[in-house]
């Protein structure tokens, strides 16, 4: 009797000591690391990061004790090697000038179109000036800054626009063609 009460305590024992642990999470070389640790209930893992080099975010793939404080930065989750890092594609944005002769923003050259990223599948979002910004707002289209969508306090003071990747490559594709088409029939 003594014997299975005593099985029974070690049983319950480690299963609590189990329980909630993850057994392994992807690594920042991508592939399995032990979680030895039965503090270890999640695996944390990179997010889409729309203006980073790569198009992820910098935290390390890891085992950890505690959920990701910024879902931002970090994704987490609670089973074996769930951390995989989100599929991204990259896209272009348009950059602007404000013209103090004009008042008003000028388009960049394509050389000066900044890399975005989105998650595969997605609309990129570009930032494009509104019909009330002006030079105070320059940090908004410049370089990476035009990624992603404006925020909801730019767009209500028409500061800001937000259009579609796929809308600005249209165009970009639309024009000469309207061009040639012009050309050849008239």
């Amino acid at each position: 009797m003594m014997r299975l009460l005593l099985n029974a305590v070690l049983a319950t024992l480690m299963v609590g000591v189990c329980q909630g642990a993850v057994a392994s999470c992807l690594g920042s070389a991508g592939t399995a690391v032990n979680c030895t640790s039965p503090d270890n209930e999640y695996c944390l893992g990179r997010v889409l990061a729309v203006t980073a080099v790569n198009g992820l975010s910098s935290q390390t793939p890891e085992c950890s004790a505690t959920a990701c404080a910024d879902a931002t930065t970090c994704a987490n989750c609670t089973t074996a090697d769930c951390n995989t890092d989100p599929a991204v594609a990259n896209y272009t944005c348009s950059t602007y000038s404000f013209n103090t002769t004009t008042s008003k923003y000028d388009v960049g050259a394509a050389a000066d179109d900044a890399t975005c990223w989105k998650a595969v599948g997605d609309h990129g979002a570009c930032k494009t000036p509104g019909s009330a910004a002006g030079a105070d707002n320059s940090t908004l289209f410049v370089t990476t800054a035009t990624c992603g969508g404006c925020s909801a306090a730019d767009v209500t003071a028409n500061i800001c626009v937000t259009v579609s990747s796929a809308r600005a490559a249209g165009v970009a594709l639309v024009l000469p063609l309207l061009a040639f088409l012009l050309h050849a029939f008239f």
